[in-house]
C-alpha cells in the first residue's frame, strides 16, 4: 500500500505552476482527464445494461455518450468562446 501511495505521488504531473493562469489550466486539463474516465466508465455501464437487457440501456447510452462528446469538444466550445468575446 505504501509502495502505490508513494509511486503515485512521484510520478504524478506537477498541477502548480509559476502563475494563477497557469495553475488554474494545469488543473483544468487535469479535471478534464478525470472527468472523460468517468464519463467511459458511464459508456461501460450502458453497455453492461445492453447486455443485461435492461429496458433504459438506450437512454443511459444516449446520456452517457452525449457527456463524452461534450468533454472532448469542450476545448474548442471554450477556444471559440474566448475568439468572440
Amino acid at each position: 500500500m505504501k509502495f502505490i501511495i508513494i509511486s503515485t505521488l512521484l510520478l504524478a504531473d506537477n498541477t502548480w505552476a509559476r502563475s494563477l493562469k497557469a495553475t488554474a489550466d494545469k488543473l483544468a486539463q487535469d479535471t478534464n482527464r478525470i472527468g472523460l474516465g468517468i464519463a467511459l466508465f458511464g459508456v461501460t455501464l450502458a453497455a453492461i445494461y445492453f447486455v443485461l437487457g435492461r429496458q433504459d440501456a438506450g437512454t443511459k447510452m444516449t446520456q452517457a455518450l452525449m457527456g463524452v462528446l461534450i468533454l472532448v469538444t469542450a476545448p474548442s466550445i471554450i477556444s471559440f468562446v474566448k475568439g468572440v468575446a
